[in-house]
């Protein structure tokens, strides 16, 4: 209920045995707006650097731990996010180095904020043009420095990792993007797919408006994803359209498809991204299943299996273990 205080709680788990090592409650607040059906207060992703763990909870704030769970800092005063249809809040904020990466694009003053990670104090904070969006940022080095990539229904972008300032701008975004971006090699691969479909590969160097410049170096304009976000994985882009098991797998530098349009067997709608590690890509359906391909040209089924419940986070990914988030339990598996 939405309207009845909630506690915004940040829980350690112990990785090897399950066992719950401590649990926090943030703040114990009542959300000024209500979330989508298909998820909570709290759907932001935690973050860590090893040293200290970052715990968003939008408008609730972002909450800095040490790893035995002391409060280093906290910060809630960025105002509260008045989201498209009442959808709710749930961009991650983005940890690189010493520096968090905080999106806040919504209905009304839109922006990106930098934040010092050691003491929770702003470096930069760059107004945004831009409507409601739920991707997260991504930080890439390019020519020996750094820039923070975001997408927004109107404009992709890329700003001056220190300095916040705009870098470069390309239009052709579908609404309120949700996909968060990939690179490699000097390209950045930007896409969405919700009433429409867009996926552009950009060089990192351009300034500037680069639409329809050589600075794009390719485009499509279907079966793009709407939620899931693209994986890059030894070469190749892969890409589901719009929330269904609808699967592409193109040419990163080209653009070329090894296969277009193809659905995966064992799973239908998704809101996890794909994943990828040791050859092999794991798709995750919400009912729980999880069908995992050869990481190829060919799109080549090697099984498929279920956890039992929803699941609509994306798997991590650490050592020889997959981690699931599924609706009524976290799920270790591993090799015995």
């Amino acid at each position: 209920d939405p309207k009845t205080a909630q506690k915004f709680t940040l829980y350690c788990i112990d990785r090897k045995s399950g066992k719950m090592l401590w649990e926090r409650v943030a703040v114990n607040a009542v959300p000024h707006e209500g979330h989508h059906d298909h998820h909570g207060f709290a759907s932001a992703s935690p973050m860590t650097d090893g040293e200290r763990v970052f715990a968003p909870f939008g408008s609730r704030g972002l909450f800095a731990y040490d790893m035995q769970g002391n409060l280093l800092w906290s910060r809630t005063d960025f105002g509260k996010m008045r989201t498209r249809n009442g959808f709710g809040e749930g961009s991650s904020p983005t940890l690189h180095g010493d520096t968090v990466i905080v999106p806040w694009d919504h209905e009304d003053d839109s922006k990106l904020i930098a934040l010092d990670a050691e003491t929770g104090e702003d470096r930069w904070v760059t107004p945004r043009d831009e409507p409601t969006s739920w991707d997260t940022p991504l930080v890439v080095e390019h020519d020996g420095k750094k820039q923070v990539i975001t997408s927004g229904e109107k404009l992709a972008m890329g700003y001056d990792f220190e300095t916040g300032e705009e870098l470069w701008r390309c239009a052709g975004q579908t609404q309120r993007p949700v996909a968060s971006a990939v690179a490699a090699d000097g390209i950045v691969y930007i896409g969405s797919g919700f009433r429409g479909a867009y996926l552009g590969a950009f060089k990192l160097g351009s300034k500037g408006d680069i639409k329809g410049t050589e600075s794009v170096l390719w485009e499509k304009e279907e079966y793009t994803p709407d939620i899931p976000s693209l994986l890059l994985s030894n070469g190749r882009l892969y890409y589901t359209a719009r929330k269904s098991a609808i699967l592409s797998c193109v040419d990163a530098k080209t653009g070329e498809a090894h296969y277009e349009n193809r659905r995966v067997d064992g799973v239908r709608e998704l809101y996890a991204s794909p994943v990828a590690a040791a050859g092999r890509v794991y798709i995750t359906g919400r009912d729980g299943s999880t069908t995992v391909i050869k990481d190829g040209e060919e799109l080549e089924v090697l099984a498929t299996n279920s956890v039992g419940e929803p699941v609509d986070a994306t798997p991590a990914l650490v050592g020889n273990d997959i981690i699931i988030r599924g609706a009524k339990h976290l799920f270790r598996i591993t090799k015995p």
